[in-house]
């Protein structure tokens, strides 16, 4: 667990003096380099950690056997992420250096996304590693692709562009096709909602809870064959209660300060992103699969958090004092929230990411040869 912690506190602590406190430094612009390579040597140096660490190595090394025919005729609706295995297992790459890849390619979108659009970057980083983003993506690969897509076509979702934002969607979904769930978005996240609507959408996330199996089963012959198939996984079985306290209290706490966000649109976004992931994780406790629908919208929390302590005004009204009180009262706030939230992923161990596991762990654990 060390490296966890030094990696967060590290990050953290050079992010607020590089970005904060000497600002002006010439070494202030290596900071995003430097969150890079050291989220990637944390997450390409693991080793059997993450749940699907083990079945993404099986299906990366079918690849070496699969034509390209093979992988359209067995992964019709999802076949871009095995085509890019057959690409890499062409060229003679091992998994551990596939994966390589693969973090660079997610890291690099999420680092692009927060440093374009966050007010606080080293903030973000904070919370892409304690709200378990990070974990998330050394165990759900293909999700997490598509997570990548979705980031990607924020600006588009922002500024009310369907064609591009439909067309990075496409593509996403082809790794992973709960992306294509995602489309409804468009119109839902940007729009602005009044207190009848956030009523009406409560009832109808209630309706749906207390009805969802037997709703399920009428849409059923609807659901492509492999959700279907989770029915009988243990991915099906309901989760806790306390699941849904993290995104309550999020919700909450948006919600309380959303008058912060000045931009309309902007904060539209963030509070239905966050009304949405609430919803989503109230259905938790139904079937925890669900978990996965519900990390689209709370990737918001990663713009949201920063704007509502940075404030799109105020800053230099004659009460500014008082702003940046209140900004340092609220930085403090979130890095609790951050902080919480990774112990309680901790103790619960969220994605099978905890304890680490290095590659170096691994050739510890194997016998030395006998001369």
């Amino acid at each position: 667990m060390a490296i966890y912690y030094v990696t967060i506190c590290l990050l953290a602590g050079l992010g607020y003096v590089l970005t904060e406190k000497k600002r002006d430094l010439p070494a202030a612009s290596y900071y995003p380099a430097f969150v890079f390579a050291a989220l990637l040597l944390v997450a390409s140096f693991r080793y059997a950690i993450g749940f699907d660490y083990f079945s993404y190595q099986n299906f990366y090394e079918q690849m070496s056997v699969y034509t390209c025919s093979d992988i359209l005729r067995t992964y019709p609706y999802e076949p871009l992420f095995f085509l890019v295995c057959r690409c890499f297992c062409l060229l003679g790459c091992s998994y551990p250096i596939f994966l390589v890849f693969v973090n660079i390619f997610l890291l690099f979108t999420v680092l692009f996304f927060l440093r374009r659009f966050s007010k606080l970057f080293w903030v973000s980083v904070y919370l892409y590693i304690t709200l378990q983003f990070f974990a998330y993506h050394m165990n759900l690969l293909r999700q997490s692709i598509a997570l990548s897509f979705f980031l990607l076509a924020y600006p588009y979702l922002k500024n009310k562009k369907i064609l591009p934002f439909t067309a990075l969607l496409l593509i996403g979904g082809l790794f992973h096709n709960s992306l294509w769930f995602l489309f409804p978005f468009y119109f839902l996240l940007p729009k602005k909602m009044s207190g009848t609507s956030i009523g009406l959408l409560l009832g109808a996330a209630i309706t749906g809870y207390l009805f969802f199996d037997p709703l399920f089963q009428f849409f059923q012959p609807l659901v492509p064959e492999k959700y279907r198939l989770y029915q009988i996984s243990y991915f099906w079985n309901a989760s806790t209660a306390d699941y849904v306290i993290p995104s309550a209290v999020y919700m909450a706490l948006v919600f309380s300060l959303r008058r912060r966000v000045t931009d309309p649109v902007s904060r539209a976004i963030y509070l239905n992103s966050a009304l949405y992931n609430f919803c989503i994780s109230l259905f938790l406790t139904k079937h925890f699969i669900l978990e996965r629908f519900a990390v689209y919208p709370f990737a918001f929390s990663l713009l949201a958090i920063p704007q509502l302590i940075v404030s799109d005004s105020g800053e230099h009204s004659p009460d500014s004092g008082k702003q940046q009180r209140v900004r340092k009262y609220l930085t403090l706030l979130f890095l609790l929230f951050g902080a919480f939230y990774f112990l309680f992923a901790v103790k619960k161990g969220f994605h099978n990411v905890y304890p680490y596991v290095s590659l170096f762990d691994k050739s510890l654990s194997v016998p030395a040869a006998q001369p």
